[in-house]
């Protein structure tokens, strides 16, 4: 192996923190969307000496007429006015609700997600085409150790995530549209001139946006990682591998402690892709080996705790054999886990 790794089971303490702030989330994405409702205003508006209401949606007052004042748009008027007060305080409510459980995940040790990572994610949240966009760098790893209830360890395996966040396109969102977002969370991001798609901010936190269409220079060829029985299919190096694949959603902890949805590929096709990068001989050494310790602790931890992304015997086989059940730590079903976390 490239090096040892450990992944440690949530305690039911963090468990339960976990699906506390879930539920919250949940709870305050749902009174944010009541919010929206209501965006614009409502307003009496006089015209040669008579009052109308109008219903205006946006800050340029774009909207329409409801109608000349009489006691149907009166109440109109009441309603409306009750209905946005509601729903002012009802997300009021669970934004401290929201505030509140963030200090039992900081507690509870949960709050992984960089702080920059997991503001961008929300905001994605709020954006129309937020959902058309994968994580598919190291900060992935979040998600996918989010959903097995283990803390994937050590640091350095997630380290890079703390320098930048890679985005891919799967639909209609511009560089435009994600800079825009990038600058609502941190006004100091700006684009690196003559990189493409990538900005940074003042603390050199990069966000890079990359296309599906985008493969990389030169032909591919087929490589066999050492050990394992059967080649890496050259498309496993495509992002478009990634994209096409389906999409993994969870709810992960940003440093704040509070959480943010992150979307990401098939744990099984970003393990394959993690290990065709490892092989990559124009690639650094350091990020050859860090990208297959990565694909390792992610395929350890779908055959241990996310069956339901169980993975082919023909997969299996790309991988070295100390990975494959049939011939490795797996074998008898060995458990390799435990209150503290085991290394293998």
């Amino acid at each position: 192996m490239a090096g040892s790794f450990t992944l440690t089971e949530w305690t039911p303490g963090q468990s339960q923190a976990y699906r506390t702030a879930v539920e919250g989330y949940q709870a305050f994405l749902a009174a944010l969307v009541q919010t929206r409702a209501f965006k614009g205003g409502i307003h009496w508006k006089k015209i040669r000496g008579r009052e109308y209401l109008y219903r205006y949606r946006d800050r340029l007052g774009h909207g329409e007429s409801l109608g000349p004042r009489s006691e149907h748009t009166e109440q109109l008027y009441a309603h409306f006015t009750r209905e946005r007060r509601e729903a002012a305080a009802r997300l009021a409510r669970e934004r401290l609700r929201l505030k509140e459980q963030a200090r039992f995940c900081r507690a509870a040790l949960l709050n992984r997600v960089p702080r920059v990572t997991a503001r961008i994610l929300r905001r994605l949240e709020e954006h129309p085409g937020g959902g058309n966009l994968l994580a598919v760098g190291t900060a992935a790893l979040y998600a996918y150790e989010g959903g097995a209830g283990v803390l994937l360890k050590p640091p350095e395996l997630l380290a890079a995530a703390h320098h930048g966040l890679t985005l891919a396109a799967v639909g209609e969102v511009s560089w435009e549209e994600l800079l825009e977002v990038a600058g609502r969370t941190d006004r100091s991001f700006a684009p690196l001139p003559g990189v493409g798609c990538r900005a940074i901010n003042r603390d050199g936190f990069q966000v890079t946006l990359v296309k599906s269409g985008v493969r990389r220079p030169g032909k591919q060829k087929t490589v066999t990682v050492p050990g394992a029985r059967e080649p890496l299919p050259p498309e496993a190096g495509n992002l478009h591998f990634l994209t096409a694949s389906p999409k993994f959603s969870q709810v992960v902890i940003g440093q704040d402690g509070g959480p943010a949805t992150m979307v990401v590929p098939d744990p099984r096709a970003f393990a394959l892709n993690k290990l065709w990068l490892s092989q990559q001989e124009d690639r650094a050494e350091p990020r050859r080996s860090r990208d297959l310790r990565q694909a390792q602790a992610l395929a350890a931890l779908v055959l241990l705790y996310l069956p339901q992304y169980d993975f082919f015997s023909t997969e299996l086989d790309m991988f070295p054999r100390d990975l494959n059940p049939d011939g490795g730590p797996w074998a008898g079903g060995a458990d390799l886990t435990g209150e503290e976390g085991r290394e293998y």
